[in-house]
């Protein structure tokens, strides 16, 4: 007998009866004054579209201190938005059937989400998304770049509708690269739990989405919609608070949450060298030796040479660094002109025993008999009577 598929398993988990036939589709309430009791706190805009506006007092967000990237003059310019689709892989074939976005308006943060009920309806429910998305913002978002914003522009030129995407935001690299080593995944629930400090109390996997929306469509019940809806609010107020968290890390607050202070540092070498030096440096101070290798690479390139072999030298005491003897070496031998002193770290290196892959343990050796040839070339000029060693 043949597994049931994965949207198979999923269906019947949700107990969402889509084998059972409907002759049609149920009709749309016809409610002059806007309001559906199915939908309460949304308002009925139009045949099969739907629009809600909630308000969150001081998750307004200030503009990063530091140029990192392209962003707004004003934090009001910033637009956090997400989307629910029909289908998680994308394509022609997937709908949004909600949209979500938000703004600061001065210290507090207001959200504004836009319900297609009916495929009919996505016309008007598009032109309602293009005002949510107007020109000259900046757009933020999760995966947006990837996802988000390439449905978006394929849904507008569907329905034959211009649009353009502004500039983007996408939160995601920033996470992956200030947080990947610090929490394992980078989906947003795991920042919000690992890095952010909160749980969803109640909420509903991504994967269950699509069957939700087409459950309704055949039943007409919202069913579990409601729970969607407080999704899609979720995920547009993480983005805000993200943004915020990423804002303190770049003006230096290490400690406002936890964060590859590595990765921080390297990445504000670019935009900000002192201040990325100062993370890196502090870091080191407190043991973390990736920090320590990033700060002595960086004074490597600003030829600050006692400063990055003080740090070398502490982390082959300290840690037995392979990488640190590698870079003495090279500095003994190319900078300081002394093949001696390389081959004692070379030397030095082989004698810890590490685990090495061949291919490491070949660049040693290499090295190691670079450098002899070299003394020993030098000990032939200082005594022409020594015999060249073949």
């Amino acid at each position: 007998m043949q597994e049931p598929s994965r949207t198979r398993r999923r269906i019947d988990y949700l107990g969402l009866d889509m084998d059972r036939e409907i002759p049609a589709p149920p009709p749309q309430p016809r409610l002059a004054d806007g309001v559906d009791p199915r939908f309460p706190g949304w308002k009925r805009e139009g045949e099969y579209l739907y629009r809600r506006r909630l308000h969150f007092p001081g998750l307004g967000v200030q503009l990063w201190p530091l140029d990192v990237e392209p962003v707004a003059g004003a934090a009001e310019e910033l637009v956090f938005y997400d989307t629910e689709t029909t289908g998680l892989s994308g394509g022609s074939g997937s709908v949004i059937f909600l949209f979500g976005a938000a703004w600061c308006e001065g210290l507090d943060l207001a959200v504004e989400q836009l319900f297609l009920s009916d495929f009919p309806g996505e016309p008007e429910f598009l032109l309602a998304v293009k005002e949510l998305l107007p020109a000259g913002r900046v757009f933020v978002s999760y995966n947006g770049k990837t996802f988000d914003s390439h449905l978006l522009r394929s849904r507008f030129l569907m329905n034959r509708i211009e649009w353009e995407p502004g500039p983007q935001l996408d939160l995601l690299h920033h996470a992956r690269r200030l947080w990947r080593s610090v929490t394992g995944e980078c989906n947003l629930t795991s920042i919000e739990r690992g890095i952010l400090g909160f749980n969803r109390e109640r909420d509903v996997a991504g994967e269950d989405i699509p069957l939700i929306w087409l459950a309704f469509l055949r039943s007409g019940a919202p069913g579990t919609l409601p729970v969607v809806f407080d999704h899609n609010v979720m995920d547009i107020t993480s983005l805000a608070r993200m943004y915020t968290a990423i804002g303190r890390l770049f003006a230096g607050d290490v400690s406002s949450v936890r964060v590859d202070e590595r990765a921080l540092g390297a990445w504000l070498l670019g935009p900000s060298p002192d201040a990325g030096a100062t993370i890196l440096s502090d870091a080191w101070e407190r043991g973390n030796a990736e920090a320590g290798a990033a700060l002595s690479l960086h004074l490597k390139r600003r030829r600050e040479w006692d400063k990055a072999v003080e740090v070398w030298e502490s982390m082959i005491e300290t840690s037995r660094s392979l990488f640190a003897a590698v870079e003495l070496a090279k500095h003994h031998e190319h900078r300081a002109r002394r093949p001696d002193r390389a081959l004692e770290m070379v030397d030095l290196a082989l004698s810890w025993g590490l685990p090495l892959d061949a291919r490491t343990h070949q660049e040693f050796r290499r090295r190691r008999d670079r450098l002899q040839r070299k003394i020993e070339r030098r000990l032939g000029r200082l005594d022409p009577g020594r015999p060249a060693s073949r």
